[in-house]
């Protein structure tokens, strides 16, 4: 499978589970879409940063 079909399907996911968390404090379907969105953004910059530094790490510790 290719890499950008993999992030798709993580973002997805990462929407889906951010869907279930947000809806536990809105009452409508409208309010946790629109709350669920900013938090998969937050959440995919977090996995990115996450992501970099292993590879910060790995290039500390492991080299090139």
């Amino acid at each position: 499978m290719s890499l950008l079909f993999r992030c798709a399907v993580y973002a997805l996911v990462l929407f889906l589970v951010a869907i279930v968390v947000v809806g536990q404090r809105h009452a409508t379907a409208a309010d946790t879409l629109r709350a669920a969105v900013p938090r998969t953004g937050r959440w995919l910059l977090l996995s990115a940063a996450l992501v970099g530094a292993m590879f910060a790490l790995e290039a500390l510790f492991i080299g090139w």
